[in-house]
């Protein structure tokens, strides 16, 4: 088990081009987030998921990530890992953690470019609604990078994108729940 501590940011197209115009291999991350019909597990702080990533290496990851405590600065969960080898466990686990009472499935699509520092991770995400840019370390480090970006006076975001998704959904009258590119 790891801690998790990380912020995003939301860019502008533009900066989102601008920070990633070197870039050439994004990877299509296909997440499966499980919830309990009547969402209580968000309640409760508790998110399984299975992610399937595309790209060089595929990997599916089955993951639980529990948040500690509110924190207006940072987003801090304890999330825990496990990589699964075969590919055609994917439907297995997706009918497991349905049998656990987890029967609500939200499938969220991103195309992530991940930097790798030896002291933070930075995600460059293209999402089906909006660019972001993530960072995941300490908080030291992560005020740190924010400055040297330049986006230290920006608004930070504190939320998993699943709950950014159901934001944007009620803001512009979408029904669907799934957030997947076209």
């Amino acid at each position: 088990m790891k801690k998790e501590i990380e912020v995003k940011i939301e860019l502008t197209p533009e900066e989102f081009n601008a920070l990633t115009k070197s870039f050439r291999d994004f990877h299509l991350e296909r997440t499966f987030g499980y919830f309990k019909e009547d969402f209580s597990n968000i309640k409760e702080g508790v998110f399984p998921r299975i992610k399937y990533v595309e790209g060089k290496r595929k990997e599916i990851i089955l993951t639980v990530k529990r948040k500690t405590k509110e924190n207006a600065r940072f987003f801090e969960r304890e999330e825990m890992e496990i990589k699964v080898k075969e590919k055609e466990n994917i439907e297995t686990l997706r009918e497991m953690l349905k049998s656990l009472g987890f029967s609500k499935e939200i499938i969220f699509e991103k195309k992530r470019k991940n930097v790798f520092k030896k002291d933070i991770i930075i995600s460059f995400d293209k999402l089906p609604f909006g660019f972001f840019v993530e960072f995941e370390g300490e908080p030291e480090i992560i005020d740190q990078y924010l400055n040297e970006f330049n986006l230290s006076n920006r608004p930070r975001i504190t939320k998993a994108y699943l709950g950014l998704w159901e934001d944007y959904r009620k803001t512009h009258g979408i029904a669907k729940e799934n957030c997947l590119f076209k």
